[in-house]
């Protein structure tokens, strides 16, 4: 890694240039995120532009997916056939109960691209740095470590080592990563959240439970944060699913899309609607600029 690597959001020279279209900011919620799906299928055959696309979890995976090219029926066939076992290896140690290394391998199996640069849509994957519970934010570089990052889930998975830093689920600390999308440069930030919690009611009967219970607790206290620096945000039907429904992707992904259909009408009115003076843009752009690092290149 680079001496430069890693810098502050408020050490930037500027405000991003604006990008004309929609941002989408994709959050994390295991199975439940192939609504995500769903919503991009909405927005695909609607002509909605997509400028850029930031991910927290799952949405990391499935944004990056899109970004990269890849067709989205392509994407949606592979969807329906994973399962945990294809992502994760179960391992015990002293950080985590399961290692995401698989999930790499998914990566290199359905991506059309390998880093970031290679993108066809700018693309921006957060993660928790365990060090100083910041976020850090990829936005160059290997996309695979990224994402096993952005999707270690603490307790399930065991954190990722990227240069001197140990980064685990982006979620944490951006929920549904709006701030990250309108730090690319989104005119209009679209966020979609899921949510974490774990489907059941009652008292938690397994370790995942009670880390996804107390992870969800804190980030409702979160909404707030991430909410004001969207335009719209959609919230798809799927509190009925499990963390590991792998097998019920189509009603996520019909979940997804109903919710997509229902704010089609926002949606277009908000990208033809005059866009925010480019001063006021700018000033938004610094006075938001306070919390994140960005990780510019990971290390090899």
């Amino acid at each position: 890694m680079t001496q430069d690597a890693n810098r502050s959001l408020n050490a930037w020279s500027g405000a991003p240039a604006k990008r004309a279209g929609l941002g989408l900011a994709l959050g994390g919620g295991f199975s439940r995120g192939f609504a995500h799906l769903g919503v991009l299928q909405v927005l695909e055959e609607n002509n909605i532009p997509i400028s850029c696309i930031a991910g927290t979890s799952v949405g990391s995976i499935l944004g990056a997916a899109y970004a990269s090219g890849a067709r989205l029926e392509r994407i949606i066939a592979t969807c329906r056939k994973i399962r945990f076992r294809d992502i994760a290896r179960w391992r015990v140690s002293r950080l985590g109960i399961a290692s995401n290394h698989r999930l790499g391998r998914l990566i290199e199996d359905v991506f059309d691209s390998r880093t970031f640069e290679d993108l066809k849509i700018p693309m921006a994957i957060v993660a928790t740095d365990l060090g100083n519970g910041e976020a850090v934010i990829f936005t160059q570089g290997n996309l695979a470590e990224a994402i096993r990052a952005s999707c270690a889930f603490p307790g399930l998975f065991e954190p990722v080592e990227i240069g001197t830093r140990c980064l685990a689920d982006g979620g944490l600390v951006a929920q549904v990563p709006t701030r990250a999308a309108r730090h690319l440069g989104a005119a209009h930030v679209l966020g979609v959240s899921v949510g974490v919690e774990d489907g059941q009611r009652g008292a938690p009967t397994n370790i995942f439970q009670v880390v996804s219970r107390a992870v969800s607790a804190a980030q409702k206290h979160q909404l707030e944060v991430w909410e004001r620096h969207a335009d719209l945000v959609l919230r798809p039907d799927v509190q009925h699913l499990a963390w590991d429904d792998f097998e019920r992707a189509d009603e996520a992904i019909e979940a997804g899309a109903a919710a997509a259909l229902r704010a089609l009408p926002r949606i277009q009115k908000l990208l033809t609607s005059p866009e925010n003076d480019a001063l006021a843009f700018e000033a938004r752009f610094r006075a938001e600029a306070q919390s994140y690092l960005w990780l510019a290149e990971a290390s090899r």
